[in-house]
This record gives C-alpha cells, sequence and structure tokens, in this order.
C-alpha cells in the first residue's frame, strides 16, 4: 500500500501530493503502513480515506478504487451504520465497538459480517479534528460459532426439559387442568386435559389413589414426592391400558396471600431414563465442544470424545475428579470458586479457565453449566459445555494492547512536540519588540534553534522507525575502525554524564579492529545507548563503553550500575513505544522509540541488540554483536556538493504557494549572493521565467494555477530552456 500511495496521481485529490500532506497526517499514516493490523485513516472534509495492506485485503473487490476515495463511498451500502460512528469521532470520542453487524456486500453479494472497531479522532496542525483514524478486525467466524454453540446449547436444555419429563398445572380443589405439556399428554394417551378435572380427564387415577394425595397437598400445603410408583394409563377406546413407573412431585401453588390456589406435577418415567441418557451421549458427542456430566461435588460422571480427543486423557483418568489435573494450577482457585458459588445457589455458572492438550499446549476455553435438580429443588447433577476460546480471547486482547499503545503514543507524540512551542513563542515575541537588546535578540535565536532542532530529532527519529520498518533506509557503509567510532560517541556523550557526574570509560580490546558500517549510524546507536545509561543511572554511577572480539564479531557493550530492568521489562525493551513504568520519571522526555530504532539500525548491519540486567536495582548491560570487516570492499557511494561559498551568482526563479517558505528560503540564497525572484502560484512562475530566463528554478510541484510539473514543461519548451 505504501508503493500504492507513492505511485497514486494525487493530483485530483483534495489531499494533494504526499509532501504536502500535514506532518500529523504524514506520521499516522506511517503508523498505519508499518502495522499488521487492518487500519484506514480518513481526513479532511471529504474523509478521504487511506489505508494499509491489512485493510485492502478486508476491501476485497473496492481495492485498489477505494484508495483515496470518501470512506463513506467507498462503502455506501454501509453508510446508516457508519455514519454514527464517524460523528462520533469526528466529535473528538475515541471508542471501541466489539462484534458490530454490517451487512457488506462482497464476492457478488450481500452478507452480513460482523467486526469489532476501535475509532479514535485525530489533531491537525491547527489543532482542530481533522479526521478519524479506525483499527479493525473481522470477527466473522468467531460469532457465527457462538451462535451456532448457543444455538446446540438451547438444543440440548430444551432436550433436558421436554424428554422424558412430564408437567403439569393444576388449579381449584377439584384439580381442574390449566395447562400440561406435551409429554404428559402422551402418558395420558392424548386425551383431552385442559380446562377438565383430573376426575374428569382421568378416572383411573383417583381409582388408583392420585385423587388422595393431590386433595392432601392441596389442603396441607405440603408438597409430596412420589417414587417409582406404577401406573395403569388407559388410552382410550379400542386401546388397551399400558403400565409405567413413574417418580413425580406434586408442589402447591400459592396466591399473593400464601393461600394453596392449585399444583404443580412434575414427573418423569423411569423406563425412560436410560433411553434419555443415549439419546443425550449421542447429542453430545455429534456437537463440536467438549460435553459432559458431572456429579453434585463436581466429579465427572460422563463426557463425550472431544475430551478425550483435546486431553488425551481416558475414561479411566478422567472419571470422578481426575479431570482437574488437566486444568492450569493457577486457574483452577478461580473455576472452583465459581463452582462453589452457583452450588450453593443451585444456579447455572460459567467460567474461564486454560486446559492442557495433549502436546502439553494450554489454551483457553469457557466452561458454561447448567444443573439439573429433582422435584424438592435437590441437586442431582451438573450439565456442561466447554468452547474453545483461545484464537478470539488472543484476538481481542491484541486488538485492545494495540489500540492502547496507539492512544499512548499519539499522547506522548503531542505532549513532546507541544513542550518546544512555549519557549518558541516566547522568543519569537522577544524577537518582535522593537525594544529588544541584541543580547536579548541573540538569546531568542539560540533558543529557537535549540528547541526547532529537539523538534527535528524527534521527527528524525519517527522518520527513521518508519523507514526501518518499511526497509527504505539506506545504510552509507565503508570500512571503519571500531575506536574512531568510539573516540566519537564518548566525546558526544561526555557532556550529559559530567553533569550527573558520572565516571564514563572506554575498554578497548583492540581499537584498530575494522567493521564495515555506516559510521553515522552506528555512532547513533551507541549515543542512544549512552544517554540511557545516563538517563536512568542515579548521579555519581558508572557507566562503561567495553569492546572486544568474539569469534568472527565484534562485541561492543555498555554497561552501568543504574536502577536494572525488571524480567517482564526486558520483554518488551524494544518494542516501540516502550517505557519502563519504574522509570517513567527518570526519562526526560522522548517518545520511547529509541531502543527501537537502535535495534533496527543494528539488524541492518546484519548483527543484533540484547538486552540483560540482574533486576532492579542491579544495573543494565546492552550488547551491540557485528560482523568483523570480511574483507569485502564497501559499496561505492557517490558524493555530489558544492560549497555554498564557492557557487557563482545565479539569477533564481523560486515557486511556492507557501509565502514563508518561499521567502525563507530565498532570504537564505540571497545571503549567498544569488539574485532571488519569488512567485506565489504556478502562472505567474511562467510569466516570470519567460521575462527573466532564470539560471535556476526552484519549482513547488502542488501550486494552484499550474503545477510545479506543467510550469518545467512550458519552461523546458523554450529555445532557452
Amino acid at each position: 500500500m505504501a508503493r500504492a500511495m507513492r505511485e497514486a496521481d494525487w493530483a485530483a485529490s483534495p489531499l494533494g501530493p504526499p509532501q504536502e500532506w500535514p506532518q500529523s497526517l504524514r506520521s499516522v499514516v506511517n503508523l498505519v503502513l508499518g502495522s499488521a493490523f487492518p487500519m484506514f485513516v480518513s481526513w479532511g472534509p471529504q474523509l478521504v480515506t487511506l489505508y494499509n495492506d491489512g485493510y485492502a485485503v478486508l476491501c476485497g473487490e473496492k481495492h485498489p478504487a477505494g484508495l483515496g476515495q470518501p470512506i463513506l463511498e467507498i462503502w455506501s451500502e454501509l453508510r446508516t451504520d457508519l455514519e454514527p460512528l464517524i460523528a462520533r469521532a469526528l466529535a473528538g470520542e475515541s471508542f471501541f465497538v466489539e462484534n458490530l453487524l454490517l451487512r457488506m456486500r462482497r464476492h457478488g453479494f450481500d452478507e452480513d459480517t460482523w467486526f469489532t472497531f476501535s475509532y479514535s479522532p485525530l489533531v491537525g496542525e491547527d489543532g482542530q479534528i481533522a479526521g478519524l483514524y479506525c483499527t479493525c478486525i473481522e470477527t466473522t467466524q468467531s460469532v457465527r460459532t457462538q451462535q451456532q454453540l448457543r444455538a446446540r446449547e438451547e438444543w440440548l436444555q430444551s432436550l433436558f426439559h421436554q424428554a422424558p419429563g412430564f408437567a403439569a398445572v393444576l388449579r381449584g380443589p377439584d384439580h381442574r387442568f390449566e395447562m400440561a405439556n406435551q409429554a404428559y399428554s402422551v402418558l395420558t394417551g392424548n386425551r383431552p386435559l385442559v380446562g377438565m378435572t383430573v376426575a374428569q380427564a382421568m378416572p383411573e387415577a383417583m381409582e388408583q389413589g392420585f385423587g388422595r394425595w393431590l386433595d392432601k397437598v392441596y389442603a396441607t400445603g405440603e408438597a409430596f414426592v412420589g417414587r417409582s410408583v406404577p401406573v395403569t394409563v388407559n388410552q382410550g377406546e379400542g386401546k388397551a391400558p399400558y403400565e409405567t413407573i413413574i417418580d413425580f412431585l406434586y408442589q402447591p401453588l400459592r396466591d399473593a396471600q400464601g393461600q394453596v390456589e392449585g399444583i404443580f406435577i412434575q414427573g418423569h418415567e423411569v423406563t425412560e431414563q436410560h433411553r434419555a441418557q443415549q439419546v443425550l451421549q449421542a447429542f453430545s458427542d455429534s456437537i463440536p465442544a467438549i460435553a459432559w456430566v458431572a456429579a453434585p461435588d463436581g466429579g465427572l460422571e460422563r463426557f463425550n470424545a472431544q475430551w478425550q480427543d483435546y486431553t488425551g486423557q481416558s475414561a479411566q483418568l478422567a472419571l470422578g475428579h481426575g479431570w482437574v489435573s488437566a486444568v492450569h494450577p493457577d486457574d483452577l482457585p478461580k473455576a472452583r470458586a465459581a463452582w462453589e458459588a452457583a452450588r450453593g445457589g443451585n444456579q447455572a455458572w460459567q467460567a474461564e479457565y486454560r486446559l492442557r492438550r495433549q502436546d502439553g499446549v494450554y489454551r483457553w476455553f469457557l466452561a458454561r453449566v447448567v444443573p439439573q435438580l429433582d422435584e424438592s429443588g435437590r441437586l442431582l447433577r451438573w450439565f456442561g459445555t466447554t468452547t474453545d476460546i483461545d484464537d478470539a480471547r488472543h484476538a481481542t486482547q491484541t486488538l485492545r494492547q494495540a489500540d492502547q499503545q496507539k492512544d499512548e503514543f499519539l499522547a506522548t507524540l503531542a505532549h513532546e512536540l507541544r513542550n518546544p512551542l512555549a519557549p518558541i513563542r516566547t522568543a519569537v515575541h522577544l524577537l518582535g519588540r522593537p525594544n529588544a537588546d541584541e543580547q536579548t535578540r541573540s538569546r531568542a535565536a539560540e533558543v529557537i534553534g535549540r528547541q526547532v532542532g529537539y523538534m527535528a530529532r524527534l521527527l528524525d527519529d519517527l522518520i527513521d522507525v518508519a523507514r526501518i520498518t518499511q526497509r527504505k533506509l539506506v545504510l552509507k557503509k565503508e570500512r571503519v575502525q571500531v575506536g574512531s567510532i568510539v573516540d566519537a560517541v564518548l566525546e558526544a556523550a561526555r557532556p550529559l554524564a559530567d553533569a550527573k557526574q558520572h565516571l564514563l570509560s572506554a575498554v578497548l580490546q583492540d581499537s584498530k579492529a575494522e567493521v564495515l558500517a555506516d559510521p553515522i549510524r552506528m555512532a547513533q546507536v551507541l549515543i542512544n545507548l549512552l544517554n540511557n545509561a545516563v538517563k536512568y543511572t542515579d548521579p555519581g554511577g558508572s557507566i562503561q563503553l567495553a569492546v572486544r572480539r568474539e569469534s568472527n564479531e565484534l562485541c561492543l557493550t555498555v554497561m552501568d550500575n543504574g536502577i536494572g530492568l525488571t524480567p517482564l521489562a526486558l520483554e518488551h525493551v524494544f518494542a516501540m513505544f516502550a517505557q519502563e513504568q519504574t522509570a517513567i520519571e527518570r526519562s526526560e522526555g522522548g517518545l520511547g522509540i529509541g531502543l527501537a530504532l537502535a535495534k533496527g539500525l543494528v539488524q541492518l548491519h546484519g548483527g543484533s541488540l540484547s538486552a540483560h540486567s540482574a533486576g532492579v536495582g542491579q544495573g543494565s548491560s546492552f550488547v551491540v554483536r557485528l560482523p568483523l570487516d570480511d574483507g569485502q570492499e564497501p559499496p561505492a557511494t557517490a558524493c555530489h556538493g558544492h560549497n555554498a561559498a564557492q557557487v557563482p551568482a545565479r539569477k533564481v526563479l523560486l515557486a511556492d504557494d507557501n509565502r514563508d517558505s518561499a521567502e525563507t528560503l530565498a532570504d537564505l540564497l540571497r545571503s549567498y549572493g544569488h539574485d532571488v525572484h519569488t512567485a506565489h502560484d504556478g502562472a505567474k512562475a511562467a510569466e516570470l521565467a519567460m521575462q527573466l530566463q532564470p539560471d535556476v528554478l526552484i519549482l513547488d510541484i502542488g501550486m494552484p494555477g499550474m503545477t510545479g510539473y506543467e510550469v518545467a514543461r512550458h519552461v523546458r519548451a523554450q529555445s532557452w530552456g
């Protein structure tokens, strides 16, 4: 996508050519292009959209035509869904939207898709919101998997409720049927029930004594439990009665005053229990999740084939409480606490924990569990499903970390660029005062130069990191003695070390050892490491740069006795924008990209950079390893340049619609003795060129009237041009 942006014709775009994009836009575009996550930037009143390779994949057939188009034109079919999100971001809100349903057209037809978004506003050079920034990830497969899982779980619970249990509600002292489920109708031969009394609908039940039990429950308000009760059921005329055995519960129903007003009947045919268990087992083996049944104490009674396929545990090992050995030890207390809380109230529960796979790898699972109760409310067993959520969990976590890192970086960048503006504004104000003396003016100029230099270094570091990430940074290698590099970096680092009264020293095993390297970039790496050591070492500390040979490598080690690094910090110390929390107060500003930049530069040299520390307060060491010079000639580097003072005076035409840029550059050229004329649009530049016939034209590309390219073609078409 970086190549596509470079090659695109931006003449008709509201953004203009990339060289003229605001620095804030260019910075965030570099960040987007360097990310593996799908991201896009929409900028300006038209919300012109730029995106990276990950987002190009999501665009499908809309790419490459979508590059440089307004976001709502790219996704015209989603306008209704996206407009509220865009409005929130342009109003200054950063927010996170998880699993948003979008009816998207791709592959030639409309389909339901789900996406998780992170939207953030983008601030332009004037401090106003100029666009928005979005990181997104498609979660369609995850959502569909969860939907299928919920549907299967509901089916399983429906199976528990419908087969083989029967239920009915009776009202009044004559026990009139208010409702009855299908199982109850089947049990009674599908005869009419609702609206009839038990005596009318089932006279054989009254003859077998069920009427007396119903009367007793209604009169006393005490439940009645019947276990393994034989029943003879009449199936109607022409059909022989059949015998069955049932367990049942008569539960009194009370009104608002606590008076019994009816009876709830619940039960099941014991003869069908085995058949129902077989149906349950067959069903649970057919679903992708692990399905299981456990006793009230959590001991596993049975499970489907997916458990053994994943854990490798046999039934002999897993049944009872053997399954617990597959749970990660760190997650077991939390899962047990969730089960104990649910067990106390016989409630459904769920928990997330890691399970060990056959190969020893742990993955995250979500367990959802429902209880089965008997007629008295006593817990009989637990039914559960355990679903692999590892991929979805890591994807969500990574997206949130990326979003947090982006927000932290933008905040840090804004802070670091804003800090120099206050002294610059003050200095400019002083320069503009008519009564300012020469000393005040000189000091103001020094402040402006120093603060602008600081801002330039920040931006240079950002550009270097972007170039390294995109593999565009070119090294100017030459054969160089390591001693000369060490002398240069010690000279550069010594003022900062002296200010903190550090002992700065160097130990060189062989100062004449040679490496094939870009001396400026290698000095940049070592100065960065030495400055970090100075920052994070208390006054009076010791810092040493040691150089030694190891086999075919040259090792340059920066050691200090400073605050040290935690094991966690060592894992991400070279990550972009990483700053150890315990060292924030010592950071003295910066974006947290210095070590990432240093590592990238070392890797471009074919070497490596590693960090080591025994812990907090134990100091740190950073080791640069470079291949020793193999005797090959360094690549030729052409250098064409002149001392400005030696160039003869020229007639120069300078055209730029940015008046400040044009006039300051013109003043600089005049200070070297050149005859400089300026124009602020393309047509005026072409007109002056015909009049002046200058020796040199310096042309901005994007100008009103005529572009720089058009002016150049016009001039070159003349005999003198």
